[in-house]
């Protein structure tokens, strides 16, 4: 058995925390089989960064498999739909890991970029900047594939997703670890999962939802579970690399066992656990959905969970969760059993979690 670093509440505080040989992941949904060329549209997507100054060719950034985590997702969408959307995962990400090196002027920057999805075309950008320039000819690029409402779910979204990042910032620059609640807030805008909903719409054909549809309270509730528990999926396998580098960097796991209290291996369980609660959520929530008599929301809700497998397959193969230093040892990852039934918690309890920002989605499964 290999072993990662987890680093408790003191950032100093470093323990061993063991890594199994096979890790078994809830998801009932399968992993679709999308009719494209995933790795050329993920070199397409490579190809546009690098053009736009991104990444450098070759680099690390380039063998991702971005294309791997949006088009099984997708499936019945077009492709440049997909390849949009998979330019913006690379764009995000990459982003993301820019502002991790790069945090000075963060939120004058953030700002800059909220200018280019709010504000004109033609608008001025700030001069000898690739990211609000690459954002521009993305923007462009969105807007041919997404209905007006769809664009504008994406834009209201994107602009969470700034605040996230911003938001994160700062509870880094803190003594003490958050409260789960404000976690949670956070991660969801952190993420950025909510910027991949409309494309879920973008796969339906004449069969569109509408703004109000979206906002509807079992809609909203069902959306933002899935979304979630996508999020937490993306923080477990990141978390994980964490540990193995011995990085100590705040996520679900850590957050979880100081609020909690809790034990490494106790903690990871727990956060694995939430995971299991919120798909068993989903599926309820699914049910009543694909049972609405509008076929644009019974087919939203066929279409939209299909996010969980696609990002379990990329988060456990991608290159990005995996330690990139000569000096630290790889272990061999655990052995991914994907099970069809949750194995930490006990699908008949519907008792909703003790956070009170989600907890309110478990309302509406009855």
């Amino acid at each position: 058995m290999t072993t990662a670093h987890f680093a408790g509440a003191n950032p100093a505080e470093t323990v061993f925390l063991p890594l199994p040989a096979a890790l078994t992941v809830y998801c009932p949904f399968p992993l679709p089989d999308p009719p494209f060329d995933v790795a050329g549209i993920d070199q397409q997507a490579v190809n546009w960064a690098v053009t736009n100054g991104l990444c450098e060719s070759g680099s690390r950034a380039t063998r991702m498999g971005w294309a791997h985590g949006i088009a099984p997702a997708l499936r019945f969408a077009a492709e440049s739909t997909v390849l949009a959307a998979t330019k913006h995962f690379l764009w995000g990400s990459l982003l993301d890991d820019h502002w991790d090196t790069h945090p000075t002027g963060m939120a004058a920057h953030a700002g800059e970029l909220q200018r280019v999805m709010a504000e004109a075309p033609d608008a001025p950008l700030p001069p000898d900047d690739e990211w609000t320039a690459s954002l521009r000819d993305l923007r462009e690029q969105l807007e041919s594939v997404l209905t007006d409402t769809e664009f504008a779910v994406f834009r209201y979204e994107h602009a969470l997703w700034l605040n996230g990042q911003l938001w994160y910032t700062e509870l880094r620059q803190r003594a003490t670890p958050p409260e789960i609640g404000e976690w949670l807030r956070m991660r969801w805008t952190k993420v950025g999962v909510g910027t991949l909903i409309p494309f879920t719409g973008a796969t339906m054909g004449s069969l569109q939802m509408t703004a109000r549809q979206f906002d509807e309270p079992l809609v909203r509730a069902f959306s933002q579970a899935t979304m979630l528990a996508c999020a937490i999926l993306n923080d477990l396998f990141s978390a994980a690399k964490e540990f193995v580098a011995g990085t100590g960097g705040m996520n679900l796991v850590t957050v979880l066992g100081h609020a909690e209290h809790l034990d490494p291996v106790a903690a990871v369980a727990a956060a694995w656990q939430l995971y299991e609660r919120l798909v068993i959520a989903v599926v309820v929530l699914q049910q009543r959905l694909l049972a609405d008599p509008r076929p644009a929301v019974a087919r939203f809700a066929a279409e939209l969970p299909q996010w969980i497998p696609a990002g379990l397959h990329w988060a456990s193969t991608t290159a990005r969760y995996r330690v990139d230093d000569q000096d630290k040892a790889d272990p061999t990852p655990p052995t991914l059993i994907v099970s069809s039934a949750p194995t930490l918690w006990d699908p008949a309890d519907l008792t909703p979690p003790p956070y009170p920002e989600i907890a309110r989605w478990w309302r509406c499964l009855a």
